[in-house]
């Protein structure tokens, strides 16, 4: 499987080039270009970034519109991971201020 992975500010976009093989819509290109910064392009038939991983982090603004698109209009190829800051500190101190059982 060909994964074609790069993170912005608060997660990560991966495309899955094996379920993307075929897409015609390149919905995701199209929804960043409408809704975003327009970070895709087309090359070789796949959807890549315009620029640099680090520049593509600092440009998008987390709209999700090309993970919307590609599961509306595309190959379902793309995958965006959302971080849950804070959830570890959270789980961490509401395990702390439970009583124990048989209190």
């Amino acid at each position: 499987m060909a994964v074609y992975e790069f993170p912005f500010q608060t997660g990560k976009i991966a495309l899955d080039y094996d379920k993307c093989q075929g897409c015609r819509s390149y919905a995701c290109v199209k929804a960043c270009s409408l809704f975003g910064r327009n970070l895709f392009r087309i090359q070789d038939g796949k959807s890549v970034l315009v620029s640099a991983p680090e520049e593509a982090k600092r440009l998008c603004i987390e709209c999700l519109a090309c993970e919307f698109y590609c599961r509306e209009f595309g190959n379902k190829g793309l995958g965006i991971t959302l971080d849950m800051f804070g959830l570890s500190e959270y789980r961490r101190k509401t395990r702390q201020r439970q009583p124990k059982r048989g209190e």
